[in-house]
This record gives structure tokens, sequence and C-alpha cells, in this order.
């Protein structure tokens, strides 16, 4: 939790763009006008943008209309996924040769 003003500040649920293809244009368009993109200001700018245009927010991905589904940029992040499931190693006690090997 936050504290903002000495009042603890709770998470809401997570909101997904209804319509991931305009939120990507928008959050390509941000990454060029901002030159560091994942800053306060830059999330203001998309969000605002993106209802300016239209956009809403649901709670789930199965409440996202397949016709405005990205396809291109879900297969992207499934691979990206694929490499970082690669890439990390499982961490944790007893996991190091000889670690808690008693003598």
């Amino acid at each position: 939790m936050a504290l903002i003003s000495g009042k603890s500040v709770q998470q809401g649920p997570k909101q997904i763009p209804a319509n991931p293809r305009l939120y990507n244009l928008i959050v390509t368009q941000a990454k060029s006008k901002f030159p560091k993109y994942p800053s306060p200001a830059s999330a203001h700018w998309v969000h605002s943008q993106y209802s300016m245009k239209g956009g809403k927010y649901v709670n789930s991905k199965k409440d996202i209309d397949p016709r405005m589904r990205d396809y291109v940029e879900e297969k992207k992040d499934k691979e990206k996924k694929k490499v970082m499931k690669k890439v990390t190693k499982p961490v944790g006690r007893g996991l190091i040769k000889g670690e808690g090997v008693k003598k």
C-alpha cells in the first residue's frame, strides 16, 4: 500500500484496455513524445488520449471483443514470456551445490 498525505491508498482492480490496438498505437506515440516513457506524465497522457478517442477499460481479458484484440502484440508478449522463462532460474535454499549439507 502506498501513503499519500499520510493516508493509505489501496490499489484497485487492474484495468485492461477494451481496444488494445488503439491503446498500443497511443503507447507508441507516447514513447516517441516522452524521453522517459514509463513516467507518471506519460501514463497520464496515454490514459487521457485513450479516453478522449473513445477507449474504455474492462476488468478481464475475456471481456475484450475479439475484433478489437491485437494479436500481433499478444504474440510478441507470449514470445517474451517464453524467453524470460528460459532465462530465469529457480532461486532458493538448497539449490546451490553443497548448501545445506552438514559436515
